[in-house]
């Protein structure tokens, strides 16, 4: 044997064995094997060692992926560098603004006003994952959250992150926003080496909200013994993605796990990689990759294909296109077109995005059905006016539609729609009502019915010794007969 050690992939029928092999010249031997339907498979995976950052094992490291919360990395990392550079402390107070308390979940949910620490909000973000916290701290930390998106972008490009874009801090639902394997893991190092002094962040095993001590969503920090952070990540577009750390005798390792089909796939499957890992020795290359994590291939924005969809996988009964309620449209608005059909009006959104990533950053990009015609739009909202200006310029150029509306626009179509559906609600309420007497008064008849027929016999022996005189049956009072 030459010495070579290799990750081996054997589809058999439904399974697809992972085989790690470790060769001598005298001998064989597997150390490890994990066994999982093909469907069930994870997308890309990567190890690398955080000190050399020498790569231990790769699966398609530079293709497309939805990052979903593991976008908070970066949220976190600016902020590391903003605490660092003296612009804020982690005693620094943030504001929950209306833009922030406007996320969806997962979230805190506190009130517009209510006012917190930096150093609490970090914990929430990377314990629990709070959209609306992360939207907080970009505020904090750029001013706004579309100069914090546009430093995001910035920072990505400086840490050669060439395949990875960000359209928001907390890496809700955007088609825009992507990433990969190997830019993960750029990022992850940047964190760990430039950063240790705030590992307590990512290795937390809980952390305290409303009085109640909440758990981290990383379950490695509880499987296994030396694992020492990152970050989870979850979207029905991404699947289940981890970013996870390890440490043993002094060596650190890093795993990245893509689109697994739940979380309980995710952790094993990084636990996995990780003894791997730690089973190589020190310094070495356990599957003979001699290369470092940036000089893993990558595609780059523009010349992949899209990321792969995990909604039919994981989330088969939500559908593959994510609507977005009319009533969460806020701010300026810029609108490409609406269609019969969802799917038509994702697809319009996407490729009308596709050369607009440098000319704005933030905003959500989003298929809602619009309330008035129940026609399905693609749009982006939550812009600032000068964001649209630039946005329809360019589209125009290029003869696309494109409609600017202003914040009181879906404003009025919302009251208008909610009018109507307080109207419905109503008439509603009033065919219950009119249901229940019509109950009520078919219940009475029936016993006051029963009751003739029981006292009949008394009736005609008394009229018999009693003229002109007859008997009133009484009934139940309509709230005894419900």
């Amino acid at each position: 044997m030459d010495g070579v050690c290799r990750l081996t992939v054997v589809a058999r029928e439904e399974l697809s064995v992972l085989r790690f092999k470790v060769c001598s010249v005298a001998a064989l031997f597997t150390l490890f094997v994990i066994a999982m339907p093909l469907a069930a498979k994870a997308g890309p995976t990567l190890v690398f060692d955080v000190e050399s950052g020498t790569v231990l094992h790769s699966e398609d490291p530079g293709a497309s992926w939805y990052p979903a919360s593991l976008t908070k990395l970066m949220t976190a990392y600016l902020t590391f560098h903003a605490i660092r550079d003296g612009r804020l402390s982690l005693d620094s107070t943030l504001t929950m603004s209306e833009n922030a308390q406007a996320e969806p979940p997962s979230k805190v949910g506190l009130p517009i006003g209510s006012e917190f620490s930096i150093d609490w909000a970090l914990q929430v973000l990377l314990v629990r994952s709070a959209n609306d916290l992360a939207v907080s701290i970009a505020e904090g930390v750029g001013g706004t959250e579309a100069a914090f998106v546009e430093l995001m972008n910035t920072t990505a490009r400086r840490l050669a992150m060439t395949g990875t874009y960000f359209s928001n801090p907390h890496g809700l639902p955007d088609r825009r926003q992507m990433t990969t394997a190997r830019d993960l893991g750029l990022l992850a190092r940047a964190i760990i080496r430039e950063f240790p002094e705030h590992q307590n962040f990512f290795e937390a095993q809980t952390v305290r909200i409303g009085g109640r001590n909440l758990s981290n969503r990383n379950s490695l920090l509880r499987s296994m013994s030396d694992a020492d952070g990152m970050k989870t990540g979850f979207i029905c577009n991404s699947g289940y993605n981890l970013v996870s750390s390890a440490t043993r005798n002094g060596r650190r390792l890093v795993a990245i796990v893509l689109g697994a089909a739940n979380g309980g796939q995710r952790a094993t499957t990084a636990q996995a990689l990780l003894e791997e890992g730690f089973a190589a020795q020190t310094g070495g290359d356990l599957f003979s990759l001699p290369r470092k994590l940036v000089e893993l291939s990558n595609g780059g924005l523009f010349h992949t294909a899209p990321p792969v969809d995990m909604a039919p996988t994981v989330c088969a009964s939500q559908g593959t296109v994510r609507l977005t309620e009319a009533r969460a449209i806020r701010g300026w608005s810029v609108v490409f077109g609406s269609t019969d059909g969802a799917t038509d009006a994702q697809t319009l959104l996407d490729t009308t995005l596709e050369p607009l990533r440098d000319v704005f950053y933030g905003g959500r990009a989003v298929v809602t059905r619009a309330p008035d015609t129940r026609q399905y739009t693609a749009m982006v909202h939550n812009l600032e006016a000068a964001q649209t200006t630039a946005i329809c310029s360019t589209l125009r150029t290029s003869g696309a539609d494109c409609e600017v509306l202003p914040p009181e626009a879906y404003q009025d179509i919302i009251a208008s729609l909610e009018e109507e559906e307080a109207r419905e609600a109503e008439a509603r309420r009033q065919r219950q009502r009119e249901q229940q007497a019509a109950e009520a008064e078919a219940n009475q008849s029936s016993n006051s019915s029963s009751g003739s027929q029981q006292q009949q016999p008394a009736a005609e022996q008394s009229q018999g010794s009693s003229s002109g005189s007859g008997n009133t049956i009484q009934t139940p009072p309509i709230e005894d007969l419900r």
